[in-house]
Parts: structure tokens; sequence; C-alpha cells
């Protein structure tokens, strides 16, 4: 695999036919994001070597070639052959996956939640499927991120100290920041530092790992200790159709298993493992404190996913999805089966890649997708 973080590899786009061996990857984090140094070299590698050096990736990294919105309408129109997609950046595109994303599931079991939306995505949702396809992409390698928590730049410990408050927070979150009585802002990760920067943002909804990565940790010194619950799929590989059919059957089923490496490798190793390790280095060396939580903010978050339901039903369908209750109800029984899963699966990236493949993509036929 090749990365290329100068805006000089955007010569790469126009190289023609060289595409088919060296398809682009452009991922909009920064460069020091765990996506571009540890998931995505480990999963191309993997396909380097499985269609025998026949497909080389190439990632070019922090935003040089779209954004976080524009990324699935890049691959779409094979600008780039994949990328990094939130369903909810663009929510009418693919709004069966918008569903799932905007769901917040309670705990911090990202492996579970993420198992259960890939088995749901792939095996249990053909109207996803059908979403992806009007789009011409392939949503590949989605993820958990670790149980959001709130990061503000005074601490917050009650509802009444939320009140009012401006929160970056997206899909299900923002519903969240609502009942609290903040005002939610759907901004995207990039966005957000600027408007830290500027006073524009009191407070973040995110994974503590952002807190390194972003370098919200500048700003937002306060994280109230309390999990409000994960979300999936950010669609880590999603990529374009017309790519994957042109390819031979074995370089495709390279790419399924690449598929679930992915999602177990920024998983567990991002947002289990890094996420702790991150934010203990952010107390640090940042001076970020952890605020307890009151009972009253502990008792909203505790009661949000079934005060919830309602409003994720009747987004859904005004979404355009055919039966959003069926879709969540599914969805969450697959967590629960997952969470069994998670307890055996513990830390370890193969035996989740592996887990999933037994489960899912081995029971993928990639001439349907």
């Amino acid at each position: 695999m090749k990365i290329t973080m100068t805006l000089a590899a955007t010569a790469a786009l126009f190289a023609g036919t060289a595409l088919a061996d060296t398809p682009i990857y452009g991922s909009w984090p920064p460069a020091s994001d765990y996506l571009n140094t540890d998931t995505l070299p480990k999963a191309f590698a993997q396909i380097e070597e499985e269609t025998g050096g026949e497909i080389q990736w190439e990632l070019i990294a922090g935003g040089q070639l779209s954004d976080g919105r524009g990324t699935l309408a890049a691959v779409d129109d094979n600008l780039m052959q994949a990328g990094l997609a939130i369903p909810v950046y663009t929510p009418e595109a693919m709004p069966s996956l918008t569903l799932l994303y905007s769901t917040v599931v309670p705990g911090d079991d990202p492996v579970a939640v993420a198992g259960a939306a890939v088995q749901t995505l792939f095996l249990d949702c053909p109207e996803c499927l059908e979403e992806a396809k009007d789009n011409n992409v392939l949503p590949f390698g989605g993820f958990a991120s670790a149980s959001y928590r709130l990061m503000c730049t005074k601490p917050v410990a009650t509802m009444a100290d939320l009140k009012g408050m401006r929160v970056r927070s997206t899909g299900g979150y923002g519903e969240m920041a609502a009942m609290g009585g903040a005002t939610p802002m759907s901004v995207t990760l990039t966005e957000a530092v600027s408007l830290l920067q500027r006073g524009g943002l009191d407070c973040l909804m995110a994974a503590r790992e952002w807190l390194q990565t972003y370098g919200y940790g500048e700003y937002a010194k306060y994280v109230t200790d309390l999990p409000l619950g994960v979300s999936a799929p950010a669609v880590g590989f999603v990529m374009n159709r017309e790519t994957f059919l042109d390819m031979t059957p074995e370089a495709q089923a390279a790419h399924l298993r690449a598929s679930a490496l992915v999602t177990a490798k920024h998983t567990i190793g991002n947002y289990v493992l890094r996420d702790q390790q991150s934010f203990e280095a952010q107390q640090a060396e940042m001076g970020v404190e952890l605020v307890a939580a009151g009972e009253d903010i502990t008792a909203m978050v505790d009661g949000f996913v079934e005060a919830d339901r309602a409003r994720l039903i009747e987004n859904g369908k005004q979404l355009g999805v055919s039966d959003p209750a069926a879709l969540l109800d599914t969805y969450l029984a697959n967590v629960e089966t997952w969470r069994g899963y998670s307890a055996e699966i513990g830390t370890d990236v193969e035996a989740f890649s592996a887990k999933l493949w037994d489960e899912v993509f081995s029971k993928v036929d990639p001439g349907s997708l």
C-alpha cells in the first residue's frame, strides 16, 4: 500500500487505467488518525498479499480529495474509489443506514454494536443494500465508535449545567442534547475544531479518543463521566461498486475479508483500546478533567432509548424507510446476539474479524451486491 500525504498526489486521480491496479482511498480525517495510521494500512496490506500484488490501494489522507460530507458523492462519481462515509452527513442518500446510525444503543460495547450493524446491513436489510446500489457504492468496513461522552469547555454535571449549551451532536445524540435542554449542532468532526477555537461550541458529544486526534482537548477540558451510548455503522471502507464488480472473484473475496478486518481493527484498536489510552494521556498532558455525573442527567441518559423510539420511527418514515420499526427491532435483536459474541471476543481483533466472516461475509454473494 502506498500512503500519500501531499497535494501532488491528486494527480493520481487522472492516471487513467492505472486506477484498475491502484485504486485510491480518499480519507478526510487527519493523517494522524488511527484509520490512516493503523486500520487501513493493515487492511490494504492484506488485500495486496491475498491478490498477489494485483491490487495495491493508495491512501490519500487529510481531506485532500474530499471532506466528510462530500465523500459519498466522490466515491459514487469514481473520483476516488473508497473513503469514510458517515450516514448522517448525507441522510437522504441512504435512509436505512441513517436510521441505524441514528440509533443510540445503550451501554459501552462497541464490538457488539459494530457486529450487529454489519450483520443487519448485509443479511437483514435488503433495502440498505439497494440504497447503497443507488449511490453506486458498497458499505464495507462499518465500525462502531466508543460510547460517546459529553466533553465541554466548563464542567457539566447536571441538567441545569447542560441547559442552553451549544453541543456538537449528530444523529440520535442531537435528540439527546435537545432533551437535556441544550442546542444541538450537527457539524462534522473537523468543522467542530474551528467552532471550538472561535467559541462557537460549548460541548461535544464524541468519543474520548478525539480529544487527542482532533485536538478537542485543548478547549474541551471537562469530560462528564457518563457513557451516552454507542452508534454504528460509520462506513469505514465505502467503495465504488463498479470498481468492486470489475474485480476477479478472488479479489472480491479479498475485499470482503478486508471489510471484516476494518470493522474489527478500527472498533477494537481505536475505540476500545486507544480510546482509554488517549484519554488518560489527555488527562496527564492537557489537564483534561473527569466530572461526576449528577442523578438527573444520568436518569435522562438511562431513559433515552425508550423515549427516542417514536422519533426514530417517524424520522425513518420521513426519510422513506419502508418499515423503520421492523428494522430497529431486527437491529436491536442482533445487538443482543452480538453481546454474547463480544464477551467471547474481548479485545482480540483477529477473533472479531473471523467471527464477522463466519456470521456475515461468508454468507454474502459478491455478485449480488
